[in-house]
């Protein structure tokens, strides 16, 4: 008598909340969920990594851009005859210098901040691919139905199947 009871109360409740979910215009449907964890784990390392090479790439063309604009002064302060060994001809070069590295610092920050974000995206990835079991062990299906703690989580388990999101 319990085991209907429970199936009446679990069909009672999906009967109503697909008549619920049909009223909104939307359909939903149920059906084997793919777990794409290990693909957004994946993706996620993929970006990481491109963020890193990205920042190696920028750092790079600013070092270019700071070994040409050092080469250009060295050759304007030749060309007019100032000494390079003193003075503020070498204050200009090492404050060019401090400035190159600085924008090089800030490019590394920003592209290990980036990866950072991708790595722990893939962090979250990787643990939603563990799926918690449960198990029930009982001696009878009589006991199981009378336990009030799985009649609740079953009857959960359907609303959640039925039920707006």
């Amino acid at each position: 008598m319990c085991s209907l009871g429970v199936a009446s109360l679990l069909l009672a409740t999906a009967s109503a909340a697909a008549a619920n979910n049909q009223s909104s215009g939307s359909i939903k449907t149920t059906g084997a969920v793919a777990n794409t964890a290990p693909i957004d784990a994946y993706a996620a390392r993929q970006k990481a990594d491109h963020a890193r090479a990205e920042g190696d790439r920028k750092i790079n063309q600013e070092r270019r851009k700071y070994l040409q604009s050092e080469g250009r002064t060295q050759s304007t302060f030749a060309a007019n005859g100032v000494s390079l060994a003193s003075g503020s001809a070498i204050d200009l070069l090492v404050n060019n210098r401090a400035i190159a590295k600085e924008q090089m610092s800030d490019i590394r920050y920003e592209s290990d901040m980036t990866a950072w974000e991708y790595d722990m995206s893939r962090t979250k990835a990787e643990s939603r691919s563990l799926i918690p079991t449960q198990d029930y062990s009982r001696e009878s299906w009589s006991d199981t139905l009378t336990n009030p703690v799985f009649v609740i989580g079953t009857a959960q388990k359907a609303i959640s199947l039925f039920g707006r999101e």
